[in-house]
């Protein structure tokens, strides 16, 4: 029981520092330097608590880490992520594993998408270029953010608006056209997408994400997934 009992304080602490993390981004566009050091302190502690192995467990965490780091730090190098947003995702890479990481990193991009719509549709809202159609455009862009919304629910497991069984069934009995079906809502994204960024270069509008909302919200996704496998495993579930 007190084993389980540090592992709550553990993942609540990870909590606190994510949502921290997603507060300080929000407000001044930055994540310190000291937050994302005490987030990645506290992963040796979660391996020693989980019984994690040297070898090869410590090891492919490492290693998790440093991929990730030199992964973002090309990002960075384009300008498409901050430094503290690198930091912040290296220092998550320590906690979690390959498999839970990747749907990290999914929830994440899927989260910065609708972030970007979502701020994109304001500023264009607030647009004041001459010429141009802020209320139509903040109308298209606020459907193309529903879109984007249904997509990411999809995915995540989330309610999501789909055609009736009646009209699924007979096309997933042919091959052919379940697949030109199932090309649909890729060539919708991609048109969403597209259109969107359009819409917000048109009105000179370059949104200042803030990225480390988008993780925060996938590390308390998946930390909150760990969180609730061992409350029931306590046999408080």
């Amino acid at each position: 029981m007190h084993d389980q009992f540090f592992n709550y304080v553990l993942l609540a602490g990870l909590a606190i520092g994510l949502l921290w993390a997603a507060f300080t981004d929000l407000r001044t566009r930055t994540i310190g330097n000291k937050l994302n050091l005490v987030i990645a302190a506290g992963a040796p502690l979660f391996w020693w608590e989980t019984g994690l192995s040297l070898w090869p467990g410590v090891a492919i965490q490492i290693g998790l880490a440093a991929a990730t780091f030199a992964i973002c730090c090309l990002f960075f190098a384009v300008r498409q992520m901050g430094g503290g947003d690198v930091k912040l995702l290296t220092a998550l890479a320590l906690w979690f594993p390959p498999t839970n990481f990747a749907l990290l990193v999914i929830i994440m991009a899927m989260a910065g998408w609708v972030l970007t719509l979502a701020m994109g549709m304001w500023g264009v809202a607030h647009s004041r270029v001459v010429g141009r159609k802020p209320i139509r455009d903040t109308f298209l862009l606020g459907a193309c953010t529903l879109v984007a919304l249904n997509f990411a629910s999809a995915v995540l497991g989330g309610p999501k608006l789909a055609l009736p069984d009646a009209l699924i069934e007979p096309i997933a009995t042919n091959g052919a056209v379940s697949l030109l079906v199932a090309m649909v809502p890729v060539a919708i994204l991609a048109f969403v997408t597209l259109a969107s960024i359009r819409i917000i270069r048109r009105h000179d509008q370059q949104p200042r994400i803030p990225y480390g909302l988008a993780i925060a919200i996938a590390g308390l996704w998946v930390a909150g997934g760990g969180f609730i496998t061992e409350f029931s495993q306590a046999g408080f579930g």
